[in-house]
């Protein structure tokens, strides 16, 4: 749920698909095909230490993350897992190029969707809406669910 944009919408599990490039092989994260945020299945759960990432598409397929560009550092995520919430701010918002830029700087992209030891949600999408050439990448850090309700 992400106030903000007015957004509440279930959360689901996808895989990835490994996709060949200039003889290299890469992973390409799937996008629920329908009004759903996908769950990396292979990074944090809710709550738990490291980075949970969570994709949507933006123009198309329920378009679940049309207004993630509209978003300010400050403003209040809530996830939930089963009945238990779990309540971010956001602290970082950009917008990086990624068509036609070169492996390093697209690889560079990637790096805010791994690992991380510190507690995190990172939500991912495309931009603009009719070109896709660039990725909205927002990071949130972990606050309470009381200090939450103080904002609403």
């Amino acid at each position: 749920m992400i106030p903000a944009i007015q957004l509440d919408a279930p959360v689901v599990a996808v895989g990835f698909e490994e996709v060949q490039y200039e003889r290299k092989t890469y992973r390409q994260w799937e996008v629920p095909e329908r009004f759903a945020a996908g769950w990396h299945h292979t990074t944090a759960a809710p709550g738990a230490p490291g980075n949970t990432v969570l994709n949507g598409h933006h123009n198309f397929h329920g378009q679940v993350f049309a207004h993630l560009a509209d978003l300010e550092v400050g403003d209040r995520i809530v996830v939930y897992s089963g009945e238990r919430g779990f309540a971010y701010v956001i602290a970082l918002k950009m917008i990086l190029p990624e068509r036609d830029q070169p492996v390093s700087a697209r690889a560079k992209n990637a790096q805010w969707i791994g690992p991380s030891q510190d507690e995190r949600l990172t939500l991912v999408t495309c931009w603009p809406y009719y070109s896709n050439t660039h990725r909205v990448i927002v990071v949130a850090t972990p606050i309470g669910l009381a200090e939450l309700r103080g904002h609403e």
